[in-house]
């Protein structure tokens, strides 16, 4: 796993990794020369009275001090840069994945836990990525190079001083052991916390109408509590990890003056070196400090890691053809015995066929849960049946590359989304090239160009968050003439008309009517005033088509007519 994380992240970038930790090293030999410059002002320049050399060392000392800043900052600016790179990349390949996902993908996990993946677990990454995997690389370079010099220096000594190393270490690996658990922990509270947070903006209006601010605000702020209990305990392991480093330093110190004295009262050691030696066992506990917290940060960035790749290990269930879709499609539409389910022991359609032909107008109505909507996400691809097969102008859709077919059908949802942008920006989304007379003639066809005009910036007013500035006829009428634009083979409208008073009902449907002439046209639907136009009523009911024929045989079907609704318009409440 670890060497899947270094090359995912690092072998892009291992040029300026390289030039950033030859920085480092420079830095580092810089900062490692002092005390034996140090040892030589004691031990020739003050003992013997050497004024020259006095000056000559200090000068010295200046030089290497201002070498080891000027190359720190060099490293831990390109370090800094490299790792924003990165990071910057696994967001871009993320969210390419994600959106390579099909429908199904998203069904099956919560929005927080999406969210998450772009916040908590990246940020985990991030400061595992831009500073912690580079801390534990050159501050245990920095700590070999310590011993190195101390084993240079006096080996006897050297090694009664690292005879505590060993304990360090397995205080570390202890200690880390649990923050990995904990980090795991954290990182799926902190998911279901950008759930709840999710859900409550999408649910303001609700939350609101039913006076439960107190009791989600009482939900949010448990999760919020469990995640920070987490996170405390991480802190109280690192707080009990650094000072146990630096006790067990420390008796490593005490040792060493002792065994150093005595080598200086017998003349085996200089006051000089005796002084050195003291400075780089001091120098171990911070790099040492360093590494174990460092190896925390890592440690969590893994358990991060290990969720963004159950990411990257998923494949679409929507395969995308390899066939170019004709421009001049015609949308003859087949379902040849089709049948899906949305998991292995629902059965939403069972065997379905029926042709649709251009410039037929077909209504899908049935009771809820019969599978109007599941013949949209079919014939869009969201979903594959599970068996069958839907040919549009005798072509299995399969074979047809994904974004082709989609192109050629013009979808308007029940509940339109429009996105934060202007209005013109959003009738013109699936169609990014459509000039501002086609835009405003699209939007003609929707019974939309006239309120359009009437907002302060015309077409270049914004929509807002989810088109909340509009309303709920407006967002509409904007989604349909967005489909318009497209000018597509196949028009597919799940209730376009639900939002909309009865004259802009109207309106709408004779301009979809119009729209519809040569066209294939599927509309789903419950009201009445909807089926006016159809050539054909398909009523579903139980994933069968329970009857096909014109609006007078649906209504003439004794069953239907008297025990369902479908067909019924309403009285509001």
């Amino acid at each position: 796993m670890l060497a899947l994380y270094w090359h995912k992240l690092f072998v892009p970038y291992w040029p300026i990794v390289m030039i950033s930790l030859l920085c480092f090293i420079i830095a580092s030999a810089a900062g490692l020369a002092a005390p034996v410059v140090m040892q030589l002002l004691i031990d020739n320049v003050l003992t013997a009275g050497e004024r020259y050399q006095l000056h000559i060392i200090s000068v010295g000392i200046v030089i290497l001090y201002l070498l080891k800043g000027l190359f720190l900052y060099a490293y831990s600016y390109t370090m800094g840069r490299v790792g924003n790179q990165m990071l910057q990349a696994v967001r871009q390949e993320m969210y390419a994945k994600i959106q390579s996902m099909d429908y199904s993908y998203f069904l099956k996990r919560p929005p927080g836990e999406m969210i998450s993946l772009f916040t908590n677990d990246l940020l985990f990454i991030q400061q595992a990525v831009t500073v912690s995997i580079s801390d534990f690389i050159v501050e245990s370079l920095n700590v070999i190079a310590i011993m190195l010099i101390m084993i240079y220096f006096d080996w006897q000594l050297s090694l009664v001083t690292f005879a505590t190393l060993p304990f360090i270490v397995l205080a570390i690996s202890f200690f880390n052991k649990k923050v990995g658990r904990l980090g795991a922990l954290m990182t799926e509270t902190m998911e279901k916390v950008s759930g709840l947070l999710h859900h409550s903006l999408l649910s303001v209006v609700t939350v609101q109408s039913y006076n439960r601010e107190e009791y989600e605000y009482q939900k949010f702020s448990a999760k919020i509590w469990q995640a920070a209990g987490e996170f405390l305990k991480i802190q109280r392991l690192n707080a009990m990890l650094v000072p146990l480093i630096e006790f067990l330093a420390a008796i490593g110190l005490t040792v060493i003056i002792w065994f150093g004295g005595r080598a200086v009262i017998e003349g085996d050691l200089t006051i000089g070196g005796m002084f050195a030696f003291l400075v780089y066992i001091i120098n171990i506990p911070p790099p040492v400090r360093k590494i174990a917290q460092a190896y925390t940060a890592m440690k969590l960035g893994l358990v991060a890691w290990k969720r963004i790749e159950t990411l990257y290990a998923q494949q679409p269930a929507v395969i995308d053809g390899s066939l170019e879709v004709p421009a001049g499609v015609k949308g003859i539409v087949e379902f040849e015995q089709v049948s899906f389910r949305y998991r292995s022991d629902v059965e939403i359609l069972n065997h379905i066929s029926f042709t649709a032909k251009p410039g037929e107008f077909i209504a899908i109505v049935g009771p809820s849960g019969a599978g109007k909507s599941s013949i949209a996400n079919l014939l869009l691809r969201l979903f594959d049946p599970t068996t069958g097969r839907i040919m549009v102008d005798g072509v299995n859709i399969r074979d047809y590359r994904v974004s082709q077919l989609r192109r050629r059908i013009g979808f308007i949802q029940q509940e339109p989304i429009l996105f934060n942008a202007s209005i013109r920006e959003n009738i013109r989304y699936g169609c990014p090239d459509a000039t501002a007379e086609q835009v405003e003639q699209a939007a003609r066809m929707a019974s939309a160009h006239d309120f359009i005009m009437e907002l302060p910036q015309g077409y270049d007013s914004p929509a807002g968050e989810m088109g909340g500035l509009l309303s709920g006829g407006q967002r509409q009428r904007i989604a349909i003439a967005r489909a318009l634009i497209l000018q597509p083979a196949i028009l597919l409208l799940d209730e376009p008309t639900a939002s909309l008073d009865t004259q802009s009902e109207m309106s709408v449907m004779e301009s979809i009517r119009q729209a519809s002439i040569g066209r294939t046209t599927f509309i789903i639907t419950h009201r009445l005033s909807t089926l006016q136009p159809s050539d054909r009523v398909i009523y579903l009911s139980g994933g069968n088509i329970a009857v096909s024929g014109t609006q007078l045989d649906i209504m003439q079907h004794r069953e239907i007519h008297l025990h369902d609704s479908a067909l019924v318009n309403k009285p509001s409440c």
